[in-house]
């Protein structure tokens, strides 16, 4: 018998030594990433019950029938905030490190598994090197996934780029209010002195040198504003995908606030510490877009929303790569959503060589 026992052995107390030397070697060297819970702002119990439950009856009486005290009423019986800081990957020095101040944070919502789409963010419009001397960041948002070797892949991206934010919630389709929450928290936290906060999808192909020129440049949206695709009085869908069940909004056939579809917002950031304020006392809706610009906006008051118009233009369709295509210079877009690589990549060259010029 061929006898494959190893030359030595090592001791048991020393099985896992290099393991744990290799963790630290690493921990150290890349001490601005942590695994981070901010255990801050934590309010539990009837007091914030309280809050939820007086900040429902003022809602109810500023914009539901009189007849129907109970429009707002979604029976929320939670006893902490929405998002408290239960992180499982972040970089709180993502913006303190910078050696000047950060002027522009992209705040990208993404799935788990799109890899390939972080990356072409990171190589385009979310390239700091691109738009020096303005400092441009960028973090991607994510939930708690089950699959351990996705978690695997996730932390060592997260370990090259530190970049990926990951909460301690269900990344799924109905919990996006908690990733738009999350973002808000860590905003307000971590990226205090930027001045414009940008949110898009991970399919979004994004003119930053546009927006730096026409926006940035000219201080157009500086306090108390968020710039999209405005939404009023549209119908409030109880069948489908984006199914509202009917008991929350009763009495209501439309949204009775305006709102912004999230395909992509422009924030001045003196907005955000206020929203995520209001998330401690609004209760929870799962469509982010609405929540976060509808119903905490409304909520916070004074925050105004401007509507995309002129040489300002977004679109979620593919008609935004033809107008590149056709009218290259004069074409209004700002952004455009493309979900396929090939597509993302021709628009992004088409948007490099119009800013050449």
């Amino acid at each position: 018998m061929i006898n494959t026992r190893p030359a030595f052995c090592i001791p048991a107390s020393l099985k896992y030594f290099k393991y744990v030397l290799v963790l630290l070697v690493f921990i150290i060297s890349t001490k601005y990433i942590v695994l981070h819970t901010d255990s801050n702002h934590i309010e539990c119990g009837c007091e914030l019950q309280s809050k939820r439950n007086e900040y429902n009856s003022e809602f109810n009486d500023s914009i539901s029938p009189k007849t129907n005290p109970e429009t707002f009423s979604i029976n929320q019986t939670c006893c902490i905030p929405i998002f408290n800081g239960q992180y499982i990957l972040n970089n709180v020095r993502m913006c303190s490190k910078s050696p000047s101040p950060v002027n522009v944070i992209v705040v990208v919502h993404t799935a788990p598994h799109h890899f390939a789409r972080r990356q072409n963010i990171r190589e385009t419009y979310g390239a700091r090197k691109l738009f020096l001397p303005t400092e441009v960041r960028v973090i991607f948002l994510l939930g708690r996934v089950d699959d351990q070797t996705l978690q695997d892949r996730i932390l060592g991206e997260h370990f090259i780029f530190g970049d990926t934010i990951q909460g301690d919630f269900k990344d799924a389709y109905h919990n996006l209010t908690y990733k738009a929450v999350m973002g808000l928290h860590w905003v307000s936290h971590y990226c205090t002195e930027v001045k414009y906060v940008i949110k898009t999808d991970d399919d979004v192909v994004f003119d930053m040198w546009k927006f730096l020129k026409e926006v940035y440049a000219n201080n157009l949206y500086v306090s108390k504003t968020i710039y999209g695709i405005e939404r009023f009085q549209d119908l409030i869908p109880r069948t489908g995908k984006w199914a509202v069940p009917f008991n929350i909004l009763k009495g209501h056939t439309h949204y009775p606030f305006q709102y912004c579809i999230g395909f992509v917002l422009i924030m001045s950031a003196d907005v955000i510490i206020d929203l995520y304020r209001a998330s401690f006392k609004v209760p929870f809706f799962w469509l982010d877009d609405v929540y976060v610009t509808g119903m905490l906006r409304h909520a916070v008051g004074g925050i105004e929303i401007i509507e995309h118009c002129g040489n300002l233009t977004f679109t979620p369709s593919s008609w935004g790569l033809n107008c590149l295509q056709e009218t290259l210079y004069t074409c209004p877009l700002l952004a455009l959503g493309l979900n396929k690589p090939r597509s993302y990549k021709k628009a992004w060259s088409l948007i490099k060589k119009r800013n050449e010029k």
